[in-house]
């Protein structure tokens, strides 16, 4: 009898991180209930000037390109590039998301969001904007599906 031997890392499998959006925010409802907005603030903060760092430095060398691959590749990732609209100009990036696909899983996981969950996109985004000299603004958002409108900017 013959043994094979497979060969696999796992770069070879797909990545999905569903189940991440459950934890993460499980733990900003921790965060928000003992520390309230401004714990969530913090925390945020911490957590996109660290994990996000890469991405601060992107930004400042190509701009508003290197968050618009970062935001089509998060959706790529979701399977999800279906409820991404983009619109480009030379100093804007508009966003408009039919639903967020991480609030359609937890729900289907029996999760309710919690009150802070848009706070994943609003602050965190203004952060990443903040420390590469961009602005951002959150223009709309819905709590039911996540949908929402949000931009990216330079004055220039």
């Amino acid at each position: 009898m013959a043994i094979l031997k497979m060969d696999r890392r796992a770069a070879d499998n797909k990545y999905l991180h569903r189940d991440f959006h459950v934890s993460a925010d499980t733990g900003l409802a921790y965060v928000g209930t003992h520390w309230g907005d401004a714990g969530v603030e913090e925390y945020l903060r911490r957590f996109a000037v660290s994990w996000y760092r890469p991405l601060i430095a992107e930004i400042g060398k190509r701009g508003l390109d290197a968050m618009q691959d970062h935001i089509e590749k998060i959706y790529a990732a979701e399977e999800a590039s279906d409820v991404l609209h983009i619109t480009r100009t030379e100093n804007e990036l508009a966003v408009n998301i039919d639903r967020c696909p991480g609030i359609t899983y937890m729900h289907s996981a029996g999760h309710e969001p919690s009150p802070w969950y848009v706070e994943l996109t609003s602050t965190v985004n203004r952060i990443i904007a903040e420390k590469s000299g961009i602005q951002f603004e959150m223009l709309s958002y819905e709590a039911d599906t996540g949908k929402a409108s949000y931009r990216f900017y330079t004055r220039s």
